[in-house]
């Protein structure tokens, strides 16, 4: 048996899943990680233990290992790429697997949100990044929106004292100022999406349309 603590190279085409992998959800984002690790190379080795045959079971990684095999189908990586891998026992590899899921902390949203705008701050183009992390150019945007919301209040969202819905109403507007106050101005059970959204929109008029504003011109309501 391999050293436990060793990192090798095990080509991707002996590889295959584990039934003892404890995770068996989340596949749905594969195609973010593959585009990840396109971009950004396999960062976190795989854990694996070895069959009767050539073969490896991979007991921790099976998220990376279905991006891996997604980039072979497409042939951006070929079927023998070598893959890191450390090997343990076969009898461990129940509990290494949950061990591996359980004591990783996942990322706050927010975290995500800050990093694709420095990323767009350091000069980095939207549809770049969005290409670079699997998700559409759109999504990007929508992230961005969100990662403006005052300071204070994206705060309140990464200590879990505003929901996601309601960061999302609150960044439909881009005035600080505007946000803090009707956030403020309201108790919890005013602090509905839909009417906090409607508080900081119900100010704003189509000039095209509306009839008081083409009545006396728009320059002049504007003043008004």
């Amino acid at each position: 048996m391999t050293d436990p603590t060793e990192i090798v190279q095990i080509p991707l085409n002996k590889l295959t899943r584990s039934d003892t992998n404890v995770r068996k959800t989340g596949e749905n984002s594969i195609t973010e990680l593959a585009a990840s690790i396109q971009a950004h190379g396999l960062l976190h080795n795989l854990v694996v233990t070895k069959t009767k045959s050539d073969k490896y079971q991979v007991i921790a990684g099976s998220r990376r290992l279905a991006a891996l095999t997604k980039l072979a189908k497409e042939k951006v990586i070929p079927k023998t790429f070598g893959v890191p891998c450390r090997a343990v026992d076969g009898g461990a590899g129940t509990e290494t697997s949950l061990a591996e899921n359980v004591v990783r902390n996942p990322m706050h949203p927010a975290d995500q949100f800050v990093a694709f705008r420095t990323l767009v701050d350091e000069g980095m183009g939207v549809e770049e990044v969005a290409a670079r992390f699997g998700v559409t150019a759109t999504t990007v945007r929508q992230r961005l929106k969100l990662a403006n919301v005052a300071p204070r209040l994206f705060e309140l969202y990464r200590t879990d004292e505003i929901a996601l819905d309601q960061l999302m109403a609150l960044a439909v507007c881009d005035d600080h100022a505007a946000q803090e106050w009707v956030w403020d101005s309201t108790q919890d059970w005013q602090r509905q999406p839909q009417a906090l959204r409607r508080a900081l929109t119900e100010s704003k008029v189509d000039a095209a349309t509306d009839r008081r504003a083409r009545f006396v011109g728009v320059q002049a309501y504007s003043d008004a």
